[in-house]
This record gives structure tokens, C-alpha cells and sequence, in this order.
């Protein structure tokens, strides 16, 4: 989806990728849960980095990134697929609204979250399929809940790409974790070789 930011507008999945896009892509499933409309999971921030550039080179489009490693470097001008920078998650995930979460202030509409008193939309421990919920104001679905999804930043330098970061940021909180967060201003990080089940991955592209 188009989103249209004043300084500069970006494209943004709709969804976070699926299972089946992972799989048509890389031939890998390297997911904890099985589904083919289920989020991939269990991918680090490098799996995220070659993915993008392996859905690039399949889609004719120039590779966003030199390297495919935490120290691969972006590539200035490319108009293939790559993580999002925070900034353009937020600006994304708000959807030209202003909700506490993506879409809604109640997050039970448009969010799979962990419920610490058994409350909401309890998910059984589990990922959900994607696009179940109420889409934001620009057409993205689930970008509060479901899996964390991988961004570009430096966690500790937020907007800067940065080689060899110890610390990656993702946003969006996880069918794993309570409401707090779920909400578009959250914002947390792992080591960029960690992979795990609340982990996943929504892709962006410049305008070419």
C-alpha cells in the first residue's frame, strides 16, 4: 500500500509476510507455527535482510542492500524491498489517524495480543492469520499484535541504519505480550541474529 507521507511517500505490505510468501520465496519454513496465512516467525533481522533482497531479485527489482548480514549496507537509490525505519512504521501504522493502537483505541479490533487477566482477544498462545482484524486508515492490517515486526534502526540510534548494530529495533508487539505493547509509540529490540516465535516481518520499498 501507498503510504503518503508529506516529506516522502513509501510503499508498505499490507500484511506482515506470510508463511506462503517466506516459503515461495527462500523455500525455507522456518516458522514455530504452521500455517500458510499465519506470519512467518522465528526469522532474525538478518533472515529479514535476505529476504528482502531475494524477493527483490524475483521481482526484477534492484536489491535494497549490499550484503546480507549485520553489516550489509543499503543501497542508496534501490527500489527493491527492505525493512522500514521506524519512523515510516510509526508514521505507517497510525494511518493518518490518531489511535493509541493501529486503527482503534480498542485494540480487541484490530490486534492479537497475550491478555495477562483473560480479557481481549486471548490467542491461545499462537499466531493468528493475517488480515482477520480491522485494517488501519491506510489498509494495513495487524500492525499492532500478531508477531513484532523488524525495522531498519539501530536501536540505539533511531532513523540511522548503522553497521554492525548490537541491538535492532522492532515494533508493533506479539500475540506473546500484553496490550501495552501493542501501541504504536512502543518500540523494543533484539540482538539481530535472534529469532523467536513473536519475532516476524512487514516489508517496505521507496518509490523507484
Amino acid at each position: 500500500n501507498y503510504i503518503p507521507h508529506p516529506d516522502q511517500g513509501y510503499w508498505m505490505m499490507e500484511t506482515q509476510v506470510t508463511q506462503d510468501l517466506y516459503r515461495a520465496v527462500t523455500g525455507q519454513s522456518p516458522s514455530r507455527f504452521e500455517g500458510d496465512q499465519l506470519p512467518v516467525e522465528c526469522v532474525s533481522w538478518e533472515d529479514g535482510i535476505a529476504f528482502c533482497n531475494a524477493l527483490s531479485k524475483k521481482l526484477g527489482l534492484m536489491p535494497a542492500y549490499k550484503g546480507t548480514d549485520n553489516n550489509c549496507e543499503l543501497v542508496s537509490g534501490a527500489n527493491g524491498f527492505r525493512l522500514p525505519f521506524e519512523a515510516e512504521w510509526a508514521f505507517a501504522a497510525k494511518g493518518g489517524q490518531d489511535f493509541k493502537y493501529a486503527g482503534s483505541d480498542n485494540l480487541n479490533e484490530v490486534g492479537w495480543y497475550g491478555s495477562r487477566n483473560g480479557s481481549g482477544n486471548v490467542t491461545n498462545g499462537r499466531t493468528q492469520p493475517v488480515a482477520q482484524l480491522k485494517p488501519n486508515g491506510y489498509g494495513l492490517y495487524d500492525m499492532s499484535g500478531n508477531v513484532w515486526e523488524w525495522c531498519a534502526d539501530d536501536y540505539d540510534n533511531p532513523g540511522q541504519h548503522c553497521l554492525g548494530a548490537s541491538l535492532r529495533a522492532h515494533r508493533g508487539g506479539s500475540w506473546d505480550h500484553y496490550a501495552g505493547c501493542c501501541v504504536v509509540s512502543g518500540r523494543f529490540r533484539n540482538s539481530p541474529v535472534n529469532r523467536n516465535s513473536f519475532l516476524g516481518l512487514r516489508l517496505s520499498r521507496s518509490l523507484g
